[in-house]
Parts: C-alpha cells; structure tokens; sequence
C-alpha cells in the first residue's frame, strides 16, 4: 500500500466518526493469526489481536449508504471504500480505489483510473461500471447531490477507467467524489443495499440482527495487504452516553464516541484512558437567524448577535475545551482566512447594545429554537444568557429532533434557531453548496442576495491556490458583514479509549477506519 493510503492513521490526535453515545463494548478475546507466506495477498497479521465490539447511538441503517444517514460513519468505510479520501491536514485528494486522475485543459473533463487489484466480498472484481452505477445513484440521492448533479455524463470508458464530463467548472468535485462510496451494482436495488452488504472494504458484513446489531468479519483478499488486524466486529446500538461511560471504566468498553464535555473531567488524569480530539473534522455549532423575520431584517440587530455572544465560555463549558472559537464556519487554515476574520467578532455586550439602540431594537423579544438534547440545551441556555445581557427578550423552545429537522431543511423556523452542520470543515465551497443553512439559492435564513450566488460561481471556477484563496477571503467577508449565520464552536468529536486500544483513525470527512487499530491482549 502507497504511503498516502497511510496518513490517515492519527496517534493521539484521531477523530471517531460516531453518533452521541457510541463506544466499543464487551470486547471479545478471538485471535488473528499468521496463516500466510511472505508477500500473500490478504495474508493476516503476525499479531494475535482480541475482536472488537463497537456500541452506539443507534442502529446501524443499511438503506443509508448512497445517501449519508446520521448512523452511517459507524460503520460504512468499514464495508465499503471511496474512489479517493481527503487528506485530514491539507484536504487535497489521495488516492483511493481510484488510483490516479488527469483533468482535460478545460477542466470539464476527469478521467480516473481505477485499482486491478480490487474485489468485491463475494469475489467479483470491481468494474468501472460499478463506480457509474455508485455516482449516477448518488447523484440522485446523496447529501452532496448539488455537486454531483453538475456532472453532464458519467461513463466506463475502459474497464478500469471512469470519465466524468462536468456541464460547469466545480473545482470541489474531489469533495463529492470522496464522500460517497462505490457500492456493488448486482446488489443495490432501489436505492438501498441486500439484506448482506457486498462491498470491498476491509471487513465484511456477516448479519445484521434485529435491527441493533451488525456482525462484520475480516477480509483476507482486502486490496490493503495484511489488513485488517482484527479477525471479527460486532456493531451494537445503546442510547445514554452514561453507560457508554460506566461501561469505559468497568472495563466493558475499549473507547467511546461522541464523549459530552462533562465526562471528559471524569476521565481526565487517569492512565487507563485516553481522551482525544479532532480538528480535521468537525460539527460547527451555529446560530441561525431568520432574516425574513424581524428585527432580523436588519443588518445591525444580526451583528449585534455576533458580539453578544461569548464563544469561549461556549467552548469551555459547553465542549470542555474541545473545541475552537471562531467568527467563522470553516476552518481558520483555509486558504485566504485571515486571523483577523477568526476573531472578528469577539464578545462584547456593549457593543450588542449599542448596536440594538442604534436599530431601534431594544428589548425585542424573539424566538430560539433548538433540537432538546443535552449539548442543545447547554447551548441554548448560555446564548440565551448572552443575548438577555445585550438587551434581548428571548423565548426559548426545545423540539425533538425528527419535528426540528423538517423544519430546518424547509427553512420554516422564525426568529433564531441553533443547530449545526459539518459540510464547512471540508471546504467554504462545499458549505455553501451543500449545507441548508448556508446554501446558496435556498437556505434557512432565507438569503436570497445574487452577490452571495456570485461568489459561490466564482469559487466553482477558481481552479488555482491564488483564485480560490481570493475568493474564500470575500466569501468570509460576506458572511461575516451580512451576519445571518452566526458561528458559536468548532466541535471536533471526542472520543475516549483504554490504553490498550491503538491506531483508531478516520477519513478527513469523519469516517472510521480500523484497518491498523489493534489492542493489547
């Protein structure tokens, strides 16, 4: 395997891709043995490594792997793989089951070569007209359909080769390309997968029982050699974080997912365990506001948002620290973010108020809406706090998930709302464009404004470092001066594991991988 397949493997700096609650439970004490010669294809490893359990949020959904459902990073680049990956520290493409591209001079064309040395689990070579199948599939599906669908043909032009033909310049196609998986023609019918998934990942799917637990096995002929280090996997579901937690420090548990700020005390300074976060990847925290709603109409009232809240305290004891500040959505290395846009808005409530008298907008009450769980309503209650002190009347309202999410998507919230969104950590572009709250043409601000439709058609045809640098710094400042996406946090997810879990790492857009994680016997 080429070194760029590597770098994904984080140390102590790893992201775990996981819905609130996950751990890995009960772990079981079979061995991977040695049982090939030299250079063997799919030869197991010298180590004798325990199996593996994996418990969290919810259950795993087999229907969700075209279209990227909230439980599906558990386990989906476990099974299946992507034409490339995304490298955590620069984002640019690594090559993947595709193993080299060449762009036409225009840039309208992408011609990807495709790995020989691949298979399916039951056998069958992959072809180039599984890869067509897997995008044309997406393209109608996917989160990131808005990208794909800037695709004008898809075709097998060879056996191992793919041509895609791009009606518009999209400089982030590599994005679309790495968040969806090539699954198997043969056995994806309708838009979702056989009751036993056929993929060519580094496990298999062996059953899925009773909708809460997924059995996966090492897979010998994997096209990585000598990988995976762990002969069985079993994915199980449990909803409270608490005995996520319970079962870490009872020995139950090798690591767990999604850990809420206020167990990260609970472990910190014990040997036992490791507590690690992610910058590659992250949820970004946000205030949205309706600006077809007033007194959010008015530019003034939006920025006095922006410095009536207190972003550190939000930080520290909301995420306990992990997390960062910032003014904006996407990271602070992007290309053409200056520090000064960071921390544009730092907290000052005086400021806020001064803003509101200006606007005519003191001791307006507005609504704040927000999904009621944990991390939402700590969120809820300090940005309350904060937009009191800077001369708010705020009505809160905490819905469940399933009655807020519609109404985020459709853009039917009033006033102010709180949720987040990951799309942004991968680059400004592929926010704007795919994320409902900031997508351009329909989001749930309701920003119609053509020079933010101009700015977004500019990124899309910025093909070199110097075009699209200058315009992430305008699109920055665009959003920053029209103020109707407040960001509150990077939340990197946060995982715990004992000591004896190593070499856990995930994809740049959150996936996990175990192709080297091993544990101690």
């Amino acid at each position: 395997m080429s070194d760029a397949a590597h770098r994904h493997a984080l140390p102590r700096r790893g992201f775990l891709g996981l819905s609130a609650g996950a751990v890995l439970l009960a772990a079981g004490c079979r061995s991977a043995t040695d049982s090939a010669a030299d250079g063997a294809k799919g030869a197991s490893v010298t180590a004798s490594a325990p199996d593996l359990q994996i418990v969290y949020g919810s259950a795993p959904d087999p229907t969700q792997l075209l279209h990227r459902g909230p439980d599906t990073p558990a386990f989906v680049n476990l099974v299946l793989d992507r034409l490339v990956d995304l490298d955590p520290q620069t984002l640019q493409p690594v090559p993947w089951l595709a193993t080299s591209w060449e762009w036409s001079a225009d840039r309208l064309k992408l011609v990807l070569k495709l790995r020989e040395d691949v298979t399916f689990h039951d056998g069958r070579a992959l072809s180039a007209d599984d890869v067509v199948f897997s995008l044309v599939g997406a393209a109608k599906t996917s989160q990131v359909k808005p990208l794909l669908e800037r695709l004008a043909d898809i075709r097998a032009s060879a056996g191992n080769e793919v041509t895609l033909t791009l009606a518009r310049p999209t400089s982030n196609l590599f994005d679309a390309l790495a968040f969806n998986p090539v699954v198997d023609a043969r056995s994806y019918v309708d838009g979702k997968a056989a009751d036993k998934v056929n993929g060519t990942g580094p496990f298999t799917w062996q059953s899925f029982k009773g909708g809460n637990q997924l059995d996966l096995a090492r897979y010998d002929r994997y096209w990585q050699s000598g990988r995976p280090r762990f002969e069985r996997i079993t994915i199980r579901s449990v909803t409270s974080s608490q005995a996520a937690l319970s079962a870490l420090q009872s020995g139950q548990a090798q690591l767990i997912g999604a850990v809420p700020g206020r167990d990260l005390k609970v472990l910190a300074g014990n040997p036992g365990f490791t507590v690690q976060s992610a910058k590659a990847s992250y949820q970004q925290a946000f205030l949205g506001v309706n600006i077809a709603t007033k007194p959010f109409d008015d530019i003034r009232v939006r920025q006095a948002l922006q410095y009536a809240v207190d972003r550190e305290r939000i930080v520290s004891q909301v995420y306990g620290g992990s997390a960062e500040a910032s003014s904006l959505p996407w990271p602070s290395n992007t290309p053409g973010v200056t520090p000064d846009q960071v921390k544009r808005y730092g907290h000052d409530p005086e400021k806020a108020r001064g803003l509101l008298k200006e606007a005519g907008a003191e001791g307006a009450r507005v609504p704040l809406t927000a999904a009621n769980s944990p991390v939402f309503a700590s969120l809820v209650e300090l940005v309350k706090f904060d937009l009191e002190q800077a001369g708010f009347g705020v009505d809160v309202q905490l819905l469940d998930n399933a009655a807020i999410q519609p109404k985020i998507q459709q853009g039917t919230l009033e006033g102010l709302f709180v949720a987040n969104h990951g799309m942004v950590s991968v680059s400004p572009l592929s926010g704007i464009t795919v994320s409902g709250p900031l997508q351009v043409g329909k989001n749930t601000s309701h920003v119609t404004d053509p020079a933010f439709a101009e700015l977004q058609s500019r990124a899309f045809a910025a093909v070199d470092e110097k075009a699209r640098a200058d315009v992430n710094h305008e699109l920055s400042e665009y959003l920053l001066a029209q103020s109707f996406h407040i960001t509150l946090a990077h939340a990197w997810e946060t995982y715990a594991l004992a000591s004896s879990v190593h070499d856990v790492a995930t994809s740049a857009l959150g996936y996990l991988r175990l192709t080297d994680t091993r544990r101690d016997g």
